[in-house]
């Protein structure tokens, strides 16, 4: 399917797998989507950075928001994205500064056609014919930059050939735009390399390749053997020469279309209806949406599906005349006579109001006029007047502000025009700060009108489909949208006059770039349609599986492997951790309900498949693995389907999250008669401060009395690790604790207890504050601490004391293992190792025939059991344990 994404101040129309709906969410065929001239244009028009008048300070400032926008929405990992804009606003800075004292020139490496030219990196040597680099500065500093080099003409890409391997840590290579403002694209490097990686320049015409450091993890080398760049056409025959440059964000959050599928629990609606949708993140600009039913409404008969596709701002609008609560015969001012203001007009007049308007485009003033309006202005000072004579000298009993500006103005002219003890309503996004003097004197009542109406940005609502009591809330957000939609049905509102612009999603790029530019007067709404595709790459248009144009070659012996779950733990944890085994693993396919985290990161890795079905992706003979990396509430079922499909199974932890959940597990497994490997995210246990202690402990030892004292942090009750997805921080996290027990011990558990703290009306929770200690038939005794009431710092999170032997270890945040006798450090290193390496490494041996898995499918029974026995107790529950 197609779906316009935002990628450096453009916009691309990329092709997706179609969404698969989750539980509670509604498949939605698209025939229309509404362009948001406010939210979504701003990132695209051009900024002030660098005109003439503006002071150096202004000019950082607007870099440092402009890299905002697009950084912070297109990478994967956030806190490497602030770094990144950062080091954008630094270098910027750096260069402003260089122009009043300019610096000596840097020696340059050339290696084959690509000078190279040393940033702040510790060494940037030519060595035999190789570029050696290490790096050096903080993290996101540039370290190396090629010569700028020229693109001919629109239509090209950069193409990027480099061979030569990372020795030590990562780096990343990314494009920067003609005046060094902006990223053009970004990938990271690790491993062996062997890249053929394609950036697009856009508008650039000239673009300079950067080697940058990615994150705090310490120094990092690379050697680089050969580099070669050339301009390539980004489309031969029609067909593109890749797309793994098609990255961004995504954009719109009002669509009208047909129902196709509905996920489970879903009831309200059925295949073939027509329906209208709303969610930024849900209701994209796309062929197919997938959208929790409570932001889906019916489109009744009477209501175009061009008119319905305006339903999230007609929503908007519908709320902020609620919070205005208007009155028969009363004089209400609208401030912003844009799409959301000419709705607002409408409504207003539908409740017998007298309306004026105010908006600095007077051919805006002029349609608000035929709309109803009884008077307009583009200037304050003579709308006041207006509306004096109209209301006896008292001013208007309401004004709702619909304008979208940072400046104040809006909010103060409001007070000015208002009554005493009159309402101004907030609807646009404005300055906020208010001339206190008028808005006291009047005492003025300022609401604030939060998008759609109530239900809007609570989880429950939205995400698990728990709708308002009626009696309690009478208008929700689902209601104000079918509200909406009635009023249009029933002829109460025009909505087909403001509709301004349709054209086809293939023209997006083109039609963003001119309403971008546009001056005067732009179209007040611009709908996009959805057309049968006209191009067709090797995969249906409403395929769930998709093949990526310019993916990465499948190398021969390797472990083919799918990561399931686009999330943070996956992309940045485990899939690297996996490529440091290049030889063994190779990342082959991506699945992930979020197209755009998912095809970001897919596209990122060159990775072939791309899939929003794990359904479909299980039946590729070509895989061999998946790797979940999902919610904890998906893991169970994940894994038994895998296991099923014959696939081998890596699954972050925990493997259950309830005694169902395990027994359906434990009975699968025990059904195959040849069952693949599984394996579960017990990573602490491969660390190289546990290995050393075990080593230390030997096979002739006393018992061992074991305390583990978890300074876990707080977590907020409304996060989803405490909810239903993740099951609590005991069954979530805790469990990583018990493998080590396990893994010290050697011996099954013999009996458990557990007390938890009494948390009365506090913020806190039993399962994160909990004391349990467990006794093994060795006659060992291990007690964990866990606790979220300890510091977010000056403790570290993770400490275990271990004594036996007439003799004490101390493992402090596995950066450490100390001899408590002689204060011997034992082994240390200077980052956390918790294992994530070692533990995947021997997975992979074990698949490929060398060892056996890791860790005994008993054992991961066992520590599963042990987690949902102790959180029985925890709870007062009868656990399985004791039956």
């Amino acid at each position: 399917m197609r779906q316009v994404l935002f990628s450096n101040a453009r916009a691309v129309v990329a092709r997706m797998p179609r969404p698969t709906p989750g539980p509670g969410a509604v498949l939605i065929r698209v025939h229309f989507s509404l362009i948001s001239a406010g939210t979504e244009l701003a990132t695209l028009r051009p900024f002030s950075s660098g005109v003439g008048g503006a002071t150096p300070t202004e000019r950082v400032s607007d870099l440092a928001s402009r890299a905002g926008v697009y950084l912070g929405k297109v990478i994967n990992n956030p806190r490497l994205a602030v770094r990144r804009v950062r080091s954008i606003v630094g270098n910027r800075v750096q260069r402003q500064l260089n122009a009043i004292v300019p610096k000596p020139a840097k020696p340059t490496v050339p290696i084959g056609p690509v000078i190279w030219e040393n940033q702040v990196a510790s060494a940037c040597e030519q060595e035999g014919g190789t570029l050696q680099l290490v790096s050096g500065g903080d993290p996101g500093h540039y370290q190396a930059a090629s010569q700028s080099m020229d693109v001919p003409e629109p239509g090209y890409l950069v193409e990027v050939k480099m061979k030569g391997r990372i020795d030590q840590g990562s780096l990343m290579l990314g494009l920067l735009n003609e005046d060094k403002s902006g990223w053009l694209g970004m990938v990271p490097l690790s491993g062996a390399l062997d890249e053929v990686r394609h950036f697009d320049p856009g508008a650039s015409r000239a673009v300079t390749l950067m080697l940058t450091n990615p994150s705090d993890a310490g120094e990092n080398r690379m050697v680089l053997d050969m580099a070669e760049i050339s301009m390539v056409p980004a489309v031969t025959a029609g067909v593109p020469t890749t797309e793994m440059t098609d990255q961004g964000w995504n954009v719109g959050y009002s669509v009208a279309g047909e129902v196709i599928a509905v996920g489970e629990d879903v009831t309200r609606f059925v295949v073939g209806d027509r329906v209208a949708a709303a969610g930024a993140g849900q209701a994209n600009h796309a062929d197919y949406v997938a959208v929790a039913q409570n932001l889906v409404c019916r489109v009744p008969e009477g209501c175009s599906f061009e008119e319905a596709a305006t339903t999230t701002v007609g929503a908007i609008a519908v709320q902020g005349v609620r919070r205005a609560a208007p009155q028969l015969g009363e004089v209400v001012c609208v401030i912003g006579l844009g799409l959301i203001g000419m709705i607002t007009l409408q409504l207003l007049r539908a409740n017998g109001c007298r309306v004026v308007g105010l908006d600095l485009n007077a051919e805006r003033c002029q349609r608000a006029a035929k709309m109803g309006a009884i008077a307009t202005a583009t200037d304050a000072e003579k709308l006041q007047r207006l509306i004096r004579d109209l209301s006896d000298g008292q001013g208007a009993d309401a004004t709702i502000i619909t304008a979208a500006s940072k400046s104040n103005a809006p909010i103060n002219t409001a007070m000015d025009l208002t009554r005493r003890r009159g309402r101004v309503i907030i609807v646009g996004d404005i300055g906020l700060k208010v001339e206190r003097e008028v808005f006291y004197r009047k005492e003025i009542d300022l609401l604030m009108s939060t998008s759609y109406g109530p239900g809007r940005y609570d989880r429950e609502y939205e995400d698990y489909g728990h709708d308002y009591p009626y009696g309690y809330v009478r208008w929700t957000l689902n209601r104000n949208m079918q509200s909406y939609l009635e009023l249009i049905a029933e002829k109460r509102i025009d909505i087909a006059a403001l509709i301004d612009q349709v054209v086809s999603v293939d023209e997006a790029p083109e039609t963003y770039a001119e309403l971008a530019a546009a001056t005067g007067n732009p179209p007040l709404a611009t709908l996009l349609s959805y057309p049968d595709q006209g191009r067709v790459l090797t995969d249906e248009p409403d395929a769930p599986v998709i093949h990526l144009r310019g993916h990465r070659r499948a190398t021969p012996g390797r472990i083919a492997y799918a990561l399931v779950g686009a999330g943070g733990f996956g992309t940045q944890m485990l899939v690297p951790m996996m490529d440091r085994r290049k030889d063994r693993f190779d990342l082959r396919a991506v699945v992930s309900r979020d197209a755009i985290r998912g095809g970001n990161f897919a596209r990122s890795k060159q990775v072939e498949i791309f899939s929003s079905s794990y359904e479909e992706i299980l039946k590729d003979d070509q895989l061999d693995l998946v790797v979940l990396a999902t919610r904890h509430d998906q893991h169970a079922g994940q894994v038994i389907a895998a296991l099923k499909a014959g696939k081998h199974v890596f699954v972050e932890k925990p493997l259950a999250i309830s005694w169902e959940e395990l027994d359906r597990v434990r009975e699968t497994v025990a059904s195959l008669a040849d069952p693949p490997a599984l394996m579960v995210g017990f990573n602490r246990r491969f660390a190289p401060a546990i290995q050393r202690l075990k080593a230390e402990l030997g096979e002739q030892r006393t018992p061992l009395v074991v305390n583990y004292r978890l300074n876990a942090g707080y977590i907020p009750l409304d996060h989803w690790v405490h909810g239903r997805e993740g099951g609590g921080r005991n069954i979530g996290e805790a469990c990583h604790m018990y493998d080590v027990f396990a893994c010290l011990t050697g011996a099954e558990v013999a009996s458990v207890c557990a007390e938890a703290i009494d948390p009365g009306a506090a913020a806190y929770l039993r399962n994160d504050n909990f004391c349990a200690t467990i006794r093994y038939t060795d006659g060992s005794v291990c007690t964990l601490v866990y606790t979220a009431l300890g510091p977010r710092s000056g403790m570290a999170k993770e400490r275990i004391e271990v004594f036996a032997n007439n003799e004490a270890y101390i493992v402090d945040d596995f950066k450490t293992l100390i001899r408590a006798s002689d204060n011997t450090v034992l082994w240390s290193s200077s980052s956390l190792d918790k294992g994530h390496f070692e533990e995947l490494s021997l997975f992979g041996d074990a698949i490929a025939g060398i060892g056996d898995v890791p860790i005994a499918v008993d054992k991961l029974f066992e520590t599963t059991a042990l987690s949902l026995h102790i959180e029985d107790k925890l709870y007062g529950r009868d656990g399985r344990a004791e039956e």
